[in-house]
């Protein structure tokens, strides 16, 4: 801790277990066919818990996938670089490129950047239709090597999931299942299906508690340590471990606001963002906290990411969603669960809130956000590798800036190294710093 450290801070003390966490997981998916497992690959939009039902099956949430090729700079550059030489745009989803090149080359990377020999053909995928390319990203994947699939459609989501909506849902999850048991011929046990939509729905309910002790002074956490701890929601979030770990996640940041340990010992302001960071350059969070002890205390994507959230009423705050278990939502039945899934995760969940669907209440979500965070100012990223996440970000800044508190959007890519210039990045973060008055603690 410099001399000039306002709080107290400390390393998480979970660190190296939601680490471990990841690589166990990731090992895992890649060599279940060799352990005689089955493998699926599932757009964490809606949830993936819904292979838990079949046994001896592990199920991979295609985002992560996608993320942890994206972060290897060097390794996601090859996999978009032949996805364009097949004739693929720049402009198409990062993500997608990532996960067809390393099909393409029929290579990944582990989560400790080790190269390995096979992508990870999944044996069943689903894609929920979230974004505009979320389902063309799985089609071409499974078409490729010849994997049976199933496509979301998503028509509306909250604040309009009305129950229509959640018929609908339901009716398709429910079809879902039943073409993955023809395609794996193994039945699907519902009592293990049920248990491990709980699980989900706890752990979920966990990492909202978890976003609400960080509305504290000192933050507990900053967001670049939040995409470390999302991970076990994001692949695993049907597994009791996870809830158990979420659990122990929440005690911590609890005794850390209760000691008043701080994310960033100089934390002097408070920012939010908005959307996926450039994964090959989150090396710009150290920055914005070693220059002018900034601290990102949150977003739309990380908050709502692996939590479910509503507004408490029409003017009111946003507040986790009830737990369906807490609310009399019956959970005994294949179909009664699914519903109960389905009504939790159309609220601000996973990515909903930048689907076209709900995107005009996107910048009421980041305002709310901006406030209940104690946020000093804002910083968006217009991020040209997701068009879906882009969708808003302007009308999201102007709403946050009309609230008085200063915003921006700077521009970047999720994936796409090529579209990240740190130069300018940080010369603009330095003019809003300026701007608004913020010590330069380095100078």
């Amino acid at each position: 801790m410099s001399a000039q450290a306002k709080y107290k801070t400390e390393p998480m003390k979970l660190w190296n277990k939601v680490k471990e966490f990841k690589t166990k997981h990731f090992t895992e998916y890649h060599n279940a066919h060799k352990d005689g497992r089955l493998r699926f690959l599932g757009s964490t939009a809606l949830s993936i818990s819904q292979y838990t039902g079949f046994e001896n099956s592990v199920i991979m949430g295609s985002e992560p996938f996608a993320a942890n090729i994206a972060f290897y700079k060097d390794f996601g550059m090859k996999a978009m670089e032949i996805c364009e030489k097949k004739g693929m745009t720049r402009e198409l989803c990062g993500y997608s490129k990532c996960v067809w090149g390393a099909e393409f080359m029929d290579k990944n990377i582990m989560p400790d950047g080790t190269i390995i020999d096979g992508w990870g053909k999944p044996d069943f995928a689903s894609a929920f239709s979230l974004a505009p390319c979320h389902c063309k990203w799985f089609q071409i994947l499974c078409e490729n090597a010849g994997v049976p699939m199933y496509l979301y459609d998503l028509p509306k989501a909250y604040p309009y999931n009305d129950e229509n909506l959640i018929n609908y849902m339901t009716g398709q999850m429910m079809a879902n299942i039943e073409e993955c048991e023809k395609a794996v011929g193994q039945p699907f046990i519902d009592e293990l299906f049920i248990e491990g939509a709980k699980n989900e729905i706890k752990a979920y309910d966990m990492w909202t508690q978890i976003m609400v002790l960080n509305q504290a002074v000192p933050a507990p956490l900053d967001e670049k340590t939040m995409f470390s701890f999302i991970v076990p929601n994001l692949t695993r979030p049907y597994d009791p471990e996870t809830y158990a770990f979420m659990k122990e996640l929440r005690d911590e940041v609890q005794d850390r606001v209760d000691r008043g340990i701080a994310a960033v010992a100089n934390e002097q302001f408070r920012v939010i963002t908005d959307a996926i960071p450039p994964w090959p350059a989150l090396e710009l969070y150290r920055y914005l906290e070693k220059e002018y002890g900034a601290v990102v205390v949150g977003s739309p994507y990380v908050i709502c990411l692996c939590g479910s959230w509503k507004f408490e009423n029409d003017e009111g705050d946003l507040i986790p969603t009830p737990m369906p278990m807490d609310i009399g939502m019956p959970m005994t039945t294949r179909e009664e669960t699914v519903r109960a899934l389905c009504w939790y995760r159309s609220h601000f969940s996973t990515e909903t809130p930048y689907n076209i669907a709900c995107g005009e209440v996107l910048h009421e979500l980041t305002l709310k956000i901006a406030k209940q965070w104690k946020a000093d100012g804002g910083m968006l990223h217009q991020n040209i590798g997701c068009t879906m996440q882009a969708l808003g970000s302007l009308e999201s800044r102007n709403a946050v800036a009309a609230a008085g508190i200063p915003c921006i959007n700077f521009e970047g890519n999720d994936a796409d190294v090529r579209d990240i210039d740190m130069t300018n990045m940080k010369r603009k973060f330095d003019i809003f710093f300026e701007a608004n008055g913020v010590k330069r603690l380095t100078k």
